[in-house]
C-alpha cells in the first residue's frame, strides 16, 4: 500500500528539493527522532569538507599497476575501506590531485556508488593515499571522535540522511553543500566507547587479511614459489601434434609459463595429484522457478570478497524473478570458484550461513572429498590453480573453464599437517572478519539504541 505525505509549502526544507522521495514519510518520522537530541551540523563539527579539485585534471592522470592508492567510493565500506579493488596513480598525478589527498583521521563519506558508506582514514593504512570526486573527506575539529562520526553515519539514522541527499536522474550524487547539513547528536560517553568498539572491529579486519596472506604463503613457500617470475618469451613454437590434442590454436593457452608451473608442481618431493582427486565438481541443482513463491538465497561473482575468499552477500529473491543463471545448490563447506577467465580470483569458502543457499551456473561448486575446506579454499584462490584456470579458459567474447578440464589441473600433494596449519590459518581469518563485522554491527546498533531509548540503555546494551 503507498505511503502519501502532504508537505506545506513553508515546511520544504531549504525550498530547494520538491521531489517526492525527499519527504517519504518514514524519513520525516526518523528527522523528528534525530532533532530531538539536540545535534549539530557536520559544517558545526568541522575543519574542513573536501572532495576533489577540478574533474578536468584527471585527463593528465595514469593509472598504475602499483603506486599510491586513489580510492573510490565502491571501495569504502560500511566501516572500513576494502583495498581489494584499489586503483593506484603515481607521483606526478598525486601531486597535480593534491586537494583529493587522504590524510590520517579523517572522516570518508561515499558520495556516489556506493552512496552513505564511511570509514575512517586509519593510522595503519601506507600512506599517501588519493581519492576520487566519489569520496568526501571530512576533518573533524579537536574533541569530536572520527570512528564515532562514521558509524553514526552508517546507522540508519546517518543512512536516512544520506539516502535522501542525492540528486540528479540517471547517475545520483551527493554534494559537498549537503553533507554540511548532516545532523549527528553527541552523547556524554557514547563516543568513546563507540571509538573503541570501532577501532577494535578495523584491527580484527586486519588481523583477518594477514592471516590469510600466511595461508596462501605457506602454500607458496612450501613449492619455492613464493617470488616466481616466469620466463619471458616473445615468441615460441608449439607442433601441430599438441594443438590437435590440445584442440586448441590460441596462442595464450600454449605460453611457457603454464609448463613451467606445472613443472615445478610436478618436482614437488611429496607428488602431485589432479585437482578433481581432493575435490569434486557437484552438479547438484534446483529449479527456483518450480517453487515461485518461496525465497531463496542467490549468490553472484559480487558477492564474493576474493581477499580472503568470504561470501559478503546475499540476494534475497522469489522463485518467480531467479534468473536462469540461478541454479547451483550451495552447502557448507563447499568452495564456490568462478569459472570466467576475467573473474578466477572470486573464490569463496561457503559458511554454514549460507548453507542451502544458491549460486550462480558462473560457479565450479567444488566440494572436498579427501581435504579440508579451509585447505581447498587457499589452494584454489592460490596463484597455482588460478594460472591453470587462466590456461584452460576458451571462448572469444567471454572466456570461461569448461568443466571438464579441471581434469587437467594438478596440485602439490602437501601433507597432512601442513594442510592442516593452512586450514587453520583460514578459519582463524574469517573468524576473525567475523567478528570484526560483528563489532561494527554493534557499534551502529549501540548509536540507534542511544537516539531512541537513551544513552544509559545504549551502554547497557555495549555492556
Amino acid at each position: 500500500m503507498a505511503n502519501i505525505s502532504i508537505i506545506n509549502r513553508s515546511n520544504l526544507q531549504g525550498r530547494q528539493r520538491l521531489d517526492a522521495e525527499y519527504y517519504h514519510p518514514t524519513f520525516i518520522r526518523q528527522d523528528d527522532i534525530l532533532s530531538r537530541k539536540n545535534p549539530l551540523t557536520i559544517f558545526t563539527i568541522s575543519h574542513s569538507i573536501r572532495s576533489f579539485g577540478a574533474y578536468s585534471l584527471m585527463n593528465q592522470v595514469y593509472y598504475k599497476e602499483t603506486g599510491i592508492p586513489f580510492l573510490r567510493g565502491i571501495d569504502i565500506k560500511e566501516g572500513y575501506a576494502d583495498f581489494s579493488h584499489v586503483i593506484y596513480i603515481d607521483e606526478n598525478s598525486h601531486e597535480l590531485l593534491w586537494k583529493s589527498e587522504v590524510t590520517e583521521g579523517q572522516v570518508l563519506l561515499a558520495m556516489s556508488g556506493s552512496v552513505g558508506n564511511a570509514t575512517v582514514a586509519c593510522p595503519t593504512w601506507k600512506y599517501p593515499v588519493n581519492s576520487s570526486q566519489d569520496l568526501a573527506k571530512i576533518t573533524l575539529k579537536d574533541g569530536y571522535d572520527p570512528y564515532y562520526v562514521a558509524t553514526f553515519l552508517n546507522s540508519k539514522y546517518g543512512r536516512f540522511q544520506t539516502e535522501r541527499l542525492p540528486v540528479g536522474s540517471i547517475q545520483q550524487h551527493v554534494f559537498l553543500w549537503q553533507i554540511s547539513s548532516i545532523k549527528i547528536p553527541f552523547f556524554r560517553h557514547l563516543s568513546d566507547r563507540i571509538s573503541v568498539i570501532t577501532r577494535r572491529a578495523i584491527e580484527k579486519l586486519e588481523n583477518s587479511l594477514d592471516l590469510y596472506q600466511q595461508a596462501e604463503q605457506f602454500i607458496l613457500a612450501e613449492l619455492g614459489l613464493q617470488n616466481w617470475k616466469p620466463t619471458r618469451a616473445l615468441t615460441y613454437v608449439r607442433s601441430y601434434s599438441q594443438a590437435a590434442k590440445a584442440q586448441r590454436i590460441d596462442a595464450e593457452h600454449f605460453h611457457p609459463k603454464y609448463d613451467e608451473l606445472r613443472e615445478h608442481i610436478r618436482r614437488y618431493p611429496n607428488g602431485f595429484l589432479r585437482i578433481t582427486d581432493i575435490a569434486t565438481n557437484s552438479d547438484e541443482t534446483v529449479e527456483p522457478n518450480v517453487h515461485a513463491e518461496d525465497d531463496y538465497r542467490y549468490i553472484e561473482l559480487a558477492d564474493i570478497n576474493q581477499v580472503i575468499g568470504t561470501i559478503e552477500s546475499a540476494n534475497e529473491i522469489k522463485g518467480k524473478n531467479a534468473p536462469s543463471r540461478a541454479r547451483m545448490l550451495l552447502r557448507a563447506g563447499d568452495v564456490i570458484a568462478s569459472t570466467v577467465e576475467g573473474s578466477l580470483d572470486k573464490v569463496a569458502l561457503v559458511s554454514e550461513d549460507y548453507h542451502g543457499a544458491i549460486g550462480s551456473t558462473g560457479f565450479f561448486v567444488l566440494r572436498p572429498r579427501t581435504v579440508q575446506s579451509g585447505y581447498l579454499l587457499a589452494l584454489v584462490k592460490s596463484m597455482i590453480v588460478r594460472e591453470q584456470m587462466r590456461c584452460e579458459a576458451s571462448g572469444t567474447i567471454l572466456a570461461a573453464v569448461p568443466s571438464k578440464s579441471l581434469q587437467n589441473i594438478i596440485v602439490p600433494n602437501i601433507p597432512f599437517e601442513k594442510r592442516n596449519e593452512i586450514a587453520q590459518l583460514v578459519e582463524e581469518s574469517h573468524t576473525a572478519r567475523r567478528e570484526a563485522k560483528a563489532l561494527l554491527k554493534k557499534a551502529k546498533r549501540a548509536v540507534e539504541i542511544a537516539i531512541e531509548e537513551g544513552e544509559e540503555s545504549a551502554l547497557a546494551f555495549i555492556g
